[in-house]
Parts: structure tokens; C-alpha cells; sequence
């Protein structure tokens, strides 16, 4: 039987995984949740964390192989100072989308208790695990640039 918690606990995870690595960055990148509530006028530089799935199949009694996409919006300000800027921040996102992320039982419901459970596998199985599209200026009057980077990762887990 599939558990319920298994959404949320990727979720969690995953993006835990990028809200360390925008703090570990230099300098740090604030990274915010797809329809977080925010006010980035201020912000230079951006990432927003956006995760589809899981997709969910039972390989065999009670095995379940998990699919998931995680997709990091990358958003900076235009700066003819700095051009380069924008591709040093999708560089890190780029490698933050790690071969492995681990997977923990976070957060404060029945069932949570911080430990581990399993890692999310990049899947190397495919041409492009990982990926990159530029989409350059979104508007002019706005004088920010936007990319993605997304990762395709799969975990089995059984119950």
C-alpha cells in the first residue's frame, strides 16, 4: 500500500536540499517555493523551487518506484556590469541536482521522525537528467532574466 507521506516527505526534502545550497552559496541565492507568498523587489538574484510528481507505480507487491521532476527557476536583474552573473547562479543550480538526494521523514504529522528513508537517484537511465533552457529577457520593461534548471530523479521504496 502507498503511503500518503511520501509526497511530502520528497517535497520536503528536496527542497531542503536547495534552501542549503542557496544559503551556501556566495553570495547566498534566497530560494522560494513555487506560489510562496514573497516580495522580491528587492531581490537581484532568485531561485524558485518547483517539483512535479511524484509519479507512482507498484513494480511488484508493495514495491513502488516514485518519478520525480525538480525544476529550479533561476531569476536575476540585468547587469552590464556583470553579464556573466546570470550563468554563474543556473551553474550552481546546475550542480546542486546531485546524482543523489536523500530523502528524510520531515515534519510534524503522525509518521514524521526525521529519519531517513531513501535517496532520490538522478536518472542517468535517460538523455538529459538534467537540463537547462534560457528564456533571456521576459519583458523589456522589466530587466530580469530568467532560466531553468530541471533534474529527473526516480526512488523505489516498498512497504
Amino acid at each position: 500500500m502507498k503511503n500518503p507521506n511520501w509526497p511530502r516527505w520528497i517535497f520536503a526534502s528536496a527542497s531542503k536540499h536547495f534552501f542549503d545550497a542557496g544559503a551556501a552559496a556566495t553570495p547566498a541565492i534566497p530560494v522560494f517555493v513555487e506560489n510562496q507568498k514573497r516580495d522580491t523587489e528587492e531581490e537581484i538574484t532568485l531561485w524558485e523551487f518547483r517539483l512535479d510528481g511524484p509519479n507512482i507505480v507498484e513494480l511488484s507487491k508493495n514495491f513502488y518506484e516514485l518519478k520525480v521532476e525538480i525544476n529550479i527557476l533561476i531569476q536575476t536583474k540585468l547587469d552590464i556590469e556583470d553579464a556573466h552573473r546570470h550563468f554563474d547562479v543556473v551553474g550552481i543550480a546546475q550542480e546542486k541536482m546531485e546524482n543523489t538526494i536523500s530523502v528524510f521523514k520531515y515534519g510534524n504529522r503522525a509518521g514524521d521522525d526525521d529519519t531517513f528513508l531513501e535517496c532520490l537517484h538522478l536518472r542517468t537511465e535517460i538523455n538529459e537528467p538534467v537540463f537547462v533552457n534560457h528564456f533571456g529577457q521576459i519583458e523589456p520593461t522589466t530587466h530580469i532574466t530568467q532560466s531553468t534548471v530541471e533534474g529527473h530523479y526516480r526512488m523505489t521504496l516498498s512497504t
